[in-house]
């Protein structure tokens, strides 16, 4: 089993978190996603076409998202995760599709960009490379329709980034995870009661963001969760899983 990740990427510390918290032994393999781009080249977009990470290959199967890989994790701890009892499926659901429609990019980039103003620059021209770079090979693609898309994709993010107020932008996003923290229920000693669940996994790894964007100070607002993440971070899954609480710019430079 293939996990196919890069290490600063939110959604692959979802599945790195939530694999190793289902005890399930995969190869971690970091993908490069900053200068090599290693998510566009040929091979990796046989496997993903959305040109996206993570994605976990397990056997003949292919889940490519930390949505699908999250899944797959509760498959795996079956009953030692909560999801598996009927009586929370629905509210751990809703939890789960709040908790996805919060733009953590938009969240992130944004602060980099209003803590860097030099920044303001170098992302979205990053993104004009990457869009010229998708262009050219649209002509022979065997899927030009998940070209088409990824530019439509990075086009969106650059006017994201570059119209309109990005102060005010970037703190509707961040109302957005804010606001999915106040439907969490006090912790107990996990989240949802006695035992692990998904909502767990994804909290942990939103306040991980939090935290290295330099915003947990809004957390003080949710003494309950903040409690509860000081001792989550205690937990081997957690220590394993390569959280990102601080930024590594040289890893990043590294593609390490």
């Amino acid at each position: 089993m293939h996990l196919y990740n890069a290490s600063s990427s939110y959604y692959s510390m979802i599945a790195r978190l939530a694999l190793n918290e289902a005890g399930v032994v995969f190869n971690d393999r970091r993908l490069d996603i900053h200068f090599k781009k290693e998510q566009l080249s040929t091979w990796y977009r046989m496997l993903n076409p959305k040109m996206t990470v993570p994605s976990l290959v397990d056997g003949s199967t292919v889940y490519r998202d930390s949505h699908d890989i999250l899944d797959y994790a509760k498959s795996r701890a079956s009953r030692d995760w909560l999801d598996s009892e009927s009586s929370f499926k629905n509210i751990i659901s809703t939890l789960e599709n709040e908790f996805y429609a919060i733009q953590i990019e938009k969240i992130t980039f944004s602060k980099a960009m209003l803590s860097i103003p030099p920044l303001h620059y170098v992302f979205p021209h990053l993104l004009e490379k990457i869009i010229k770079q998708l262009e050219r090979e649209l002509v022979t693609s065997t899927d030009p329709n998940a070209i088409t898309e990824k530019i439509k994709i990075n086009q969106a993010r650059i006017d994201f980034f570059t119209k309109g107020d990005l102060q005010e932008k970037f703190n509707h996003e961040l109302h957005s995870a804010l606001n999915f923290l106040s439907h969490l229920p006090n912790p107990g000693p996990m989240i949802m009661g006695e035992k692990i669940s998904s909502i767990d996994i994804l909290t942990a790894t939103l306040l991980t963001r939090i935290h290295m964007i330099k915003e947990y100070n809004l957390i003080t607002n949710y003494p309950h969760i903040d409690a509860w993440f000081q001792n989550f971070q205690n937990r081997e899954s957690y220590k394993k899983s390569d959280m990102w609480l601080r930024f590594h710019p040289m890893r990043i430079l590294l593609g390490i």
